[in-house]
């Protein structure tokens, strides 16, 4: 028996790898490339970006491809045709791979999601896109939903029993097993185990489907107790919150649009479960209940849209305020369809926010580029009021700005940057922006805070966080070297460190090892007062105070956004073993009243051991 359970296992595999195998090398594919990617060292990752692009694409590939063989089983293609249709997906998805930037980007990101969602929703109603047979689009939708279920039940112990297992090895027989190998059992159970089991359970009779009646007793008193009661809970407190509005006549807050996307999202999944049993006859109050929750979101619906039109209002279109408006408008659409409507075709659902997914990650009209033209006007108001923009372009401050602007400001100018790229900001600025921000692909994920730093100390203002208190005014500094291509003279000294460079704060000490002839030199930077240290290798250490530098560079520099000479931009010491000088290439934080905080530094660095 055990044998035979073994044989069948092997042959369902088999049988479905045959069924799927685009699908299932796509996956493989994605997790491939995931464990490539994380098997970089820290340093490398920035520069191997593509990794993630193809896991990326991969796993959109995955998507896609089954979209196609679903919708070609459905229609009895030829084998021609599935060739051909499966051809064209891996053309769509290799022309999605070279769109993709070479660096992080949200925007990058955020229509990923859009076309994960937008294609997941396609897979939950491709086989049933003619009309009628709703009774057959909810049993495929029901075995999909216990499917990924059990799937990811049994991942997950497998995953839990074997991680454990390896754990076992490593504490009993003193193995030294790395964090990356429970990595890749990851990668393989979730990624490839995962999908390949889900797929062993797809529905393959699609038009039989029509005909079955079963409904899981679990799934009703799931819905029945655990989801209506949490409706209940969600509507009280929603209702009561609103009445709180009305009597004391108090603007919504942003937080509750989530609530209120929350309330409606668990709703219309509950009636989605208990579609089939409505019309029974021990279950007529499930129609009363359905026709309640329409009329009851209405008000909600209102509400949501009053407190997300005031955050625009005030702040601006963001991805994330436009995908709440979407909702709500499509909200107000699912209410009053189900209010109306006689057909009642729960089809219309993932039908639409498919749609929806689709038409929003692209075009005019989409969310990026609503976003980026909103947040800029928002920018501009802001600048001109404060006398910031001149001949349509944007000058340096000359005179105070509230602390409330400044905020703003910073966070427009960050938002602008992570989700759009500093080029978004070119056409406002005279200075060429790609020479004062390249980009340092081993920081991809922190450098735009720098860029930000760097566009604001254009305006001459400091970065301000919404946290920075009135009084905690700042004064932002960038001093580099004037001529960049300066000839150093290296006579003196033995050993040339070019281009030293550290992104730091006083709370946060960087140091790096240099192996200088068989000796250790550590090079550290951070501290108060802030300092860069160089310490022989015994022991021996020459501090260089880099805040009185960065005050003495004050007179020495046009501005604060300044160029300055090599020779003073220059320091050196030296002790019983080491003589040092170090060149700066840049230097850039900010001014707090008598305070100096360092956020970045770079320079070169020429060294000499003594001889005893």
């Amino acid at each position: 028996m055990k044998l035979h359970s073994i044989n069948w296992l092997v042959s369902s595999a088999i049988s479905t790898f045959k069924r799927f195998s685009p699908v299932i090398l796509f996956a493989i594919g994605s997790c491939w490339f995931y464990r490539l990617y994380i098997h970089l060292p820290y340093e490398e990752k920035g520069n191997h970006h593509y990794y993630i692009n193809l896991v990326l694409s991969c796993y959109l590939g995955m998507l896609l491809l089954m979209v196609v063989t679903i919708y070609s089983e459905r229609n009895k293609f030829t084998p021609a045709k599935k060739v051909i249709g499966s051809f064209l997906a891996i053309l769509l998805i290799a022309a999605y791979y070279y769109s993709l930037p070479d660096h992080f980007t949200m925007t990058s990101m955020t229509r990923f999601v859009l076309f994960f969602l937008g294609l997941h929703f396609l897979v939950a109603f491709v086989p049933f896109i003619r009309v009628g047979e709703i009774n057959g689009f909810w049993q495929y939708n029901k075995i999909l939903f216990l499917r990924i279920l059990t799937a990811g039940l049994y991942s997950g112990v497998l995953y839990i029993g074997l991680s454990l297992a390896l754990l076992a090895i490593e504490k009993l027989f003193g193995a030294n097993i790395e964090w990356k190998t429970y990595a890749d059992l990851g990668i393989f159970i979730f990624g490839i185990f995962n999908t390949w089991f889900f797929l062993a359970g797809f529905p393959a009779d699609f038009g039989d489907l029509e005909l079955k009646t079963e409904y899981p007793k679990g799934l009703k008193i799931f819905t029945q107790y655990i989801l209506f009661s949490l409706i209940t809970v969600y509507l009280v407190i929603l209702y009561l919150y609103m009445f709180k509005i009305i009597f004391t006549a108090q603007w919504p807050y942003g937080w509750v649009s989530y609530l209120v996307l929350v309330f409606s999202i668990v709703g219309i999944l509950s009636l989605l479960l208990i579609h089939p049993i409505r019309n029974e006859q021990n279950n007529k109050w499930i129609l009363a209940f359905n026709r309640f929750f329409y009329f009851a979101i209405c008000p909600l619906i209102v509400l949501l849209f009053l407190a997300i039109q005031r955050r625009i209002r005030d702040y601006g279109i963001t991805e994330l305020r436009y995908f709440v408006l979407i909702l709500a408008i499509w909200l107000a659409f699912i209410a009053v369809y189900f209010l109306v409507s006689k057909k009642k075709n729960i089809k219309i659902i993932p039908v639409t926010l498919c749609l929806l997914a689709f038409l929003s990650s692209f075009g005019p009209w989409g969310a990026f580029a609503v976003s980026i033209n909103s947040q800029t006007r928002h920018l501009i108001k802001i600048l001109e009021k404060n006398k910031l923009v001149k001949d349509h372009k944007i000058v340096r401050l000359n005179d105070t700005i509230s602390i409330a602007d400044a905020k703003e400001i910073t966070s427009t100018v960050e938002y602008l940057i992570n989700t759009e790229g500093y080029p978004s900001l070119q056409p406002y600025f005279s200075q060429n922006l790609d020479s004062l921000l390249k980009r340092d692909k081993s920081n991809d994920f922190s450098y735009s805070y720098a860029q930000t730093n760097k566009v604001l100390g254009l305006m001459n203002i400091a970065y301000t966080n919404q946290y920075e208190a009135e009084y905690n005014q700042r004064s932002y500094f960038n001093y580099h070297r004037n001529n960049d291509k300066a000839v150093i003279s290296l006579t003196g000294f033995d050993y040339f460190i070019n281009d030293y460079s550290a992104y730091t704060n006083k709370e946060h000490n960087s140091s790096s090892t240099y192996m200088l002839d068989k000796k250790d030199l550590l090079v550290s930077c951070g501290g108060d007062p802030f300092s860069l240290r160089i310490q022989s290798p015994n022991g021996l250490t020459l501090a260089f105070n880099l805040d009185s530098l960065a005050k003495s560079f004050k007179s020495k520099a046009s501005n604060q956004f300044g160029s300055i000479s090599t020779d003073s931009i220059m320091i050196q010491s030296q002790n019983e073993e080491l003589s040092v000088k170090i060149i700066f290439r840049e230097l850039n934080g900010e001014y707090v009243k008598d305070k100096v905080n360092i956020n970045h530094l770079a320079a070169d660095i020429l060294v000499r051991f003594k001889k005893p």
